[in-house]
């Protein structure tokens, strides 16, 4: 896989970048650690990236649900998108693309939602992704919230 854990990205690991892609994997914010980022302009409707990897059964961090029990790993990109509750890009799985939603400036950060891809997430989280529409606790689309995302929600949460 191309780029290190989040405490890497922290502790100042290079960020790698693919020219031919025009795409780099980068420590993104505090708050989202590591995260993709445009090195060109993007347009709607735009494929910005064919993936491929490693399909198998086990959920890990950075791996991406295909299908049902199904998850895809290995991958230079994609595993590092970050999420937003309004996202800039969608992932079509059977075309194996990362496909602009809107248009994305140059060294914009590329995101996601994660839960239009994943029935269960790795781990549950706080979002900070700041639109309009935020669901504060991202959970995977066929699970609930967890007991912590659930103080989070009722505002026991920091």
């Amino acid at each position: 896989m191309a780029a290190g854990s989040d405490s890497q990205a922290a502790a100042g690991v290079a960020d790698d970048v693919d020219e031919g892609e025009a795409l780099r994997v980068c420590h993104a914010t505090e708050r989202h650690g590591r995260g993709v980022r445009t090195l060109i302009p993007r347009t709607a409707g735009e494929v910005i990236h064919r993936f491929e990897g490693t399909i198998g059964p086990d959920l890990k961090q950075h791996t991406l649900q295909v299908s049902p029990g199904r998850h895809i790993s290995d991958t230079r990109f994609i595993g590092y998108l970050s999420h937003s509750c309004d996202p800039n890009c969608r992932l079509d799985m059977d075309r194996f693309e990362l496909v602009a939603l809107r248009a994305a400036p140059a060294d914009g950060l590329l995101t996601i939602d994660y839960a239009a891809t994943e029935d269960v997430l790795y781990r549950q989280f706080a979002c900070h992704c700041g639109a309009a529409a935020c669901r504060r606790w991202i959970t995977g689309r066929a699970e609930p919230a967890n007991a912590e995302g659930q103080a989070w929600l009722a505002g026991e949460g920091s």
